[in-house]
């Protein structure tokens, strides 16, 4: 009997070693019934296989998107880089695509290519969290005012203008202003340069003259 028992508590052990240590209560649970739940262990065993290979995985496929979008940010540019960062974004794993996408927004805008810009700022907002949703976003409605879509813009911005973090504030007004103006809104325009001729922003004087332009009208 004490060889058994010997026995039984090396091959637990063996297998322990090869799993997570939440799993270990479980299988230890296991062995006491291993006559009826012989099954589970073969499951768990399973299961605890799957997980490991899978964080194995998922490790090396992070390391390999950095790497390469590494290559890609120094030594393409242009449409070769964006064709490559869209071919990389397609296999990359998720915790990776935040990154691919920042630089595809920002190469889109580059590029002149404000719808599609405006569709990875969008993306990008979807899988970030925070301030870089909050900057996504931003980056969305300014490239819908550059395509020409300021109404759309000014939707998003009446809403960011109101969540607005103190840090962004500036930018927030800056862009709503512009985007209103150009939507014929000119309310929400004067409303936006005022708050920003109240604050030290480096081109005060335009601000005062864009509010002394609207209030004129």
């Amino acid at each position: 009997m004490a060889n058994n028992k010997t026995t039984e508590q090396e091959t637990l052990e063996d297998i322990e070693s090869h799993v997570p240590d939440q799993l270990h209560p479980i299988l230890e649970a296991a062995f006491k019934h291993q006559k009826q739940i012989v099954i589970g262990v073969v499951a768990i065993i399973a299961v605890a296989a799957i997980y490991a290979g899978m964080n194995s995985y998922n490790k090396n496929a992070l390391a390999s998107a950095q790497a390469e979008l590494g290559t890609i940010l120094i030594q393409d540019s242009g449409d070769d880089k964006i064709a490559k960062l869209e071919t990389l974004l397609g296999k990359a794993p998720s915790s990776a695509k935040p990154a691919i996408l920042l630089e595809l927004a920002q190469s889109t805008m580059t590029n002149n290519e404000y719808d599609q810009a405006a569709n990875y700022w969008n993306q990008l907002a979807g899988e970030a969290d925070d301030d870089l949703q909050f900057i996504a976003r931003m980056g969305k409605a300014k490239c819908l005012t550059l395509a020409g879509k300021a109404d759309e813009a000014l939707t998003t911005l009446k809403d960011l203008a109101g969540v607005a973090p103190a840090a962004f504030t500036i930018a927030v007004n800056r862009q709503l202003a512009v985007a209103a103006e150009m939507a014929g809104d000119n309310a929400v325009a004067l409303a936006a340069y005022k708050k920003l001729a109240d604050n030290p922003v480096p081109d005060k004087p335009f601000i005062d003259f864009k509010v002394a332009q609207l209030e004129a009208k």
